[in-house]
């Protein structure tokens, strides 16, 4: 490896190095951009994926809802297999 032997050059290089390293970095900090095209699909996938069953649990609530209002008819339970029909006077 090379050995600089003047102190004056160490700094100024070692600080050259470090803005190359790091100007990738803060150049997608100031765009805002946290990383690959990949991930920020991924994220928006998420996002749908958590929006579709927020719709789904908000449907399933007010179907149920809608069942448990006494106006309306429950669904008709069939009667169990020892027992007969009692029939209802009209």
């Amino acid at each position: 490896m090379l050995h600089f032997k003047s102190k004056k050059i160490i700094l100024p290089l070692y600080f050259c190095a470090l803005s190359a390293l790091l100007f990738p970095a803060l150049t997608q900090a100031e765009l805002g951009s946290s990383g690959s095209k990949a991930a920020n699909q991924a994220a928006e996938q998420r996002a749908v994926k958590a929006e579709k069953a927020e719709k789904r649990k908000q449907e399933a609530e007010a179907k149920k809802a809608a069942e448990a209002q006494p106006g309306k008819p429950a669904e008709v339970q069939a009667p169990a297999a020892g027992q007969q029909e009692s029939p209802t006077p009209q």
